[in-house]
């Protein structure tokens, strides 16, 4: 699993990025070897695998490096990872050929990749409100990015019921290679800003949340 990026993002949180390249077998022992009793779910499709297991071994990874206490991910009703050691923050995502994780004990976390192509645009109607698409008309990678964007922040809220347009906002800015944006998810109950941090890479998009605990 060649790394492709790992940094520092904040004081004790660590973000990394692989590209997948290893077979199912080599990543479910790579798994064990680290937690060998490590329940694995059984998907039909082999990318869906992969991608599982790639996923997960590069938290733990990050994990160790950071000497955080050994402990397993779980899965929540919500459908993203949770840590037994509830001291720590993890998210995960993967697109393509390509995985991520964030892992911290100092914030609430929020990942996602998008690769670059068609869908986003495409789509764009259904999760972007009226604001959101004109900021972004006549820029596909900025619509990429809000999409991404709008992936990482229904991950730090960690709760299913969000609409994508009225619920997830986001201010316009000045695309550039890497930087940030202002993000915000409001609800009847909720109401949060974030900053959004962004990297545009060849084939993919990166955003990233470090919110408060």
């Amino acid at each position: 699993m060649p790394l492709f990026q790992h940094k520092p993002v904040s004081f004790a949180s660590l973000l990394g990025l692989w590209r997948i390249e290893e077979s199912i077998e080599e990543l479910r022992a790579q798994l064990l070897s680290m937690r060998p009793d490590h329940e694995i779910p059984a998907f039909k499709p082999e990318t869906r695998t992969k991608e599982w297991l790639a996923a997960r071994v590069l938290a733990y990874k990050l994990l160790e490096k950071l000497e955080a206490p050994e402990m397993y991910l779980q899965t929540q009703e919500t459908g993203g990872p949770i840590c037994t050691d509830d001291a720590w923050h993890v998210s995960l995502t993967h697109s393509g050929p390509w995985v991520g994780a964030l892992v911290s004990c100092a914030h609430q976390v929020g990942i996602d990749i998008e690769m670059i192509g068609s869908k986003a645009p495409r789509l764009a109607p259904r999760f972007l409100n009226e604001e959101e698409l004109a900021a972004a008309a006549e820029d596909p990678e900025k619509v990429h990015l809000y999409w991404s964007a709008k992936e990482t922040l229904y991950k730090v809220y960690r709760n299913r019921k969000l609409d994508f347009q009225e619920n997830l906002r986001l201010q316009d800015f000045e695309r550039k290679p890497a930087g940030a944006f202002a993000g915000r998810v409001v609800t009847d109950t909720f109401d949060q800003s974030y900053e959004v941090h962004y990297e545009m890479h060849p084939d993919f998009v990166l955003t990233y949340v470090l919110g408060p605990r």
